[in-house]
């Protein structure tokens, strides 16, 4: 388990590149072109193009294979879906001349539930109606069943922990390296270990079936208008076929508490017993794993999600 190799497009090339990719693969004129974000893998650009839809969103990938995995996911999310999941009208893979992935996709509605903070200042009803909407949206996904676990497209693991057990255990002994080199504090290497030892005890009940899931779903990737409805859910990242448990702490995270949306799907749906320790076993884990793959962090997340698996520790009496 490596830091993922990225290439060296800059933003200002990568918007040159997303309107050349435009106009050849539709046969239009893209009139302007405006770079609306991005991520550690990534830049992300809204075009307006003479002919239907009118407006796109171009992806533009900095790290080879993610770009197809990204349009797979969406196209399953998509079918049977609750809310909106953007369209894929096409991707494109590099060429010499153009050395970057494209995704073309439908430009959906609103704002994400992260950045803009007037969200977080509707009414108490307001927020109840949120949460009720991605949590039915979630279940949705998550009734959709597979006879394998794993990722989508790799489906081939016969158990949850056939799977996850040795992906955890590659984070942890990656993490015992990054300690050594300084990279990651003795507090959280600390409960790690802890986790691992306890791993029978987290995971005692079985996960019986391999279930859809988003893989990234907070509030950065859910998209609302300014009343609080949701217009879409965007950005899967490495959705998989798994205990549905494994997208819960992605509810927690960022501002998702302010909503209620961890709590509301627990109240809803049959959660498992030790679900609270477990969720935060979970994204201690992801939290380190995206610290491998990407190479940064943000400095007060990781310590964050410490704290909460050790207060959930203490409160499984584990």
């Amino acid at each position: 388990m490596n830091q993922r190799e990225k290439n060296s497009v800059s933003k200002k090339q990568a918007g040159i590149y997303a309107k050349t990719v435009l106009e050849r693969q539709l046969s239009c004129t893209v009139t302007s072109i405006r770079f609306i974000g991005g991520g550690s893998f990534g830049f992300v650009y809204e075009a307006a193009i003479d002919k239907a839809p009118g407006t796109v969103v171009m992806k533009g990938f900095r790290t080879a294979g993610m770009c197809e995995r990204e349009a797979s996911e969406l196209r399953l999310l998509a079918h049977n879906s609750a809310v909106k999941v953007p369209q894929v009208y096409f991707t494109f893979a590099e060429t010499p001349e153009l050395p970057m992935d494209f995704l073309c996709m439908e430009k959906v509605g609103g704002t994400n539930c992260f950045t803009d903070f007037g969200k977080l200042l509707q009414p108490k009803k307001k927020k109840e109606a949120f949460a009720d909407a991605v949590t039915s949206a979630a279940r949705r996904w998550h009734e959709q069943t597979n006879d394998k676990f794993g990722l989508i497209g790799n489906a081939v693991y016969d158990g949850w922990f056939d799977f996850y057990r040795p992906f955890a255990e590659e984070i942890l002994e990656e993490a015992r390296r990054m300690r050594r080199a300084g990279r990651l504090g003795k507090r959280a290497l600390a409960a790690m270990e802890r986790g691992m030892e306890r791993f029978d005890d987290i995971f005692r009940e079985p996960v019986e079936k391999a279930c859809l899931i988003h893989g990234d779903l907070n509030v950065m990737n859910i998209m609302a208008d300014k009343k609080l409805n949701v217009t879409a859910v965007i950005d899967p990242l490495e959705s998989k076929w798994a205990d549905p448990e494994y997208e819960l702490f992605q509810m927690r995270n960022l501002t998702g508490n302010l909503f209620g949306l961890y709590e509301t799907y627990k109240r809803k749906y049959p959660v498992s017993i030790n679900c609270d320790v477990k969720t935060a076993f979970y994204a201690l884990y992801h939290e380190v794993y995206t610290y491998i793959v990407t190479g940064s962090r943000i400095h007060w997340y990781l310590p964050q999600m410490v704290r909460r698996f050790e207060r959930e520790l203490r409160r499984a009496g584990l």
